[in-house]
């Protein structure tokens, strides 16, 4: 296993899992309105979720962190993996029909059998799924462990659950805390990373 890892601009930082780890927040909203005639309700459905991830990191990290801050306050795109070691992005070739278990894909060296995956339509931001990779066809597809509930056409994604290839920060400021803790341990600094996807 890896470590957490940005990469901005062809740069790698790792860094130190905090203590909440990795936050997804994926929102639905909606309103109700009453009348004469009933109640009405509305629901407003979005594609980006909101994730946050605490980490830890050392005050050379810390300075790295700087250039990033700098990227990133931009609204430049930046990519962030839960696990430096499972880094698979790829998308379908041919189209995955629901019901069925296999999932035609352009790459399949990244993946292994048990990854968990998400798999996303990528015209449509109400269809996507996880699925457990039961075995693989080298370059050809993947099988999952069980039947999709949606369809999926060529162009649509398959990626590790945890790496998320493009990512915008939502972060305000750039302000870590200092922890106290001994620098030898990678723990000096604290900070909670915020973004959004790249859609």
């Amino acid at each position: 296993m890896g470590y957490p890892r940005i990469t901005y601009n062809s740069v790698n930082i790792d860094l130190k899992m905090g203590r909440t780890g990795l936050m997804q927040l994926p929102k639905q909203e909606g309103s109700q309105n009453d009348s004469s005639s009933g109640k009405i309700e509305t629901i407003n459905l979005y594609g980006r979720w909101e994730y946050s991830f605490d980490a830890y990191f050392s005050r050379a990290v810390y300075y790295t962190l700087w250039a990033w801050w700098s990227w990133a306050r931009q609204g430049k795109a930046w990519s962030f993996a839960l696990d430096s070691a499972k880094l698979g992005s790829t998308t379908l070739d041919a189209s995955a029909a629901a019901g069925q278990k296999v999932i035609p894909v352009a790459a399949t060296t990244t993946f292994a059998t048990n990854d968990v995956c998400l798999l996303k339509a990528m015209d449509n931001d109400d269809e996507f799924e996880l699925i457990v990779i039961d075995s693989i066809s080298a370059g050809v597809s993947v099988t999952a462990v069980s039947n999709l509930v949606y369809s999926y056409s060529s162009d649509d994604v398959l990626r590790y659950k945890d790496y998320f290839p493009s990512v915008i920060s939502t972060n305000k400021s750039w302000l870590p805390e200092y922890t106290g803790v001994t620098d030898t341990t990678g723990k000096y600094f604290r900070y909670t990373f915020e973004f959004v996807e790249n859609l």
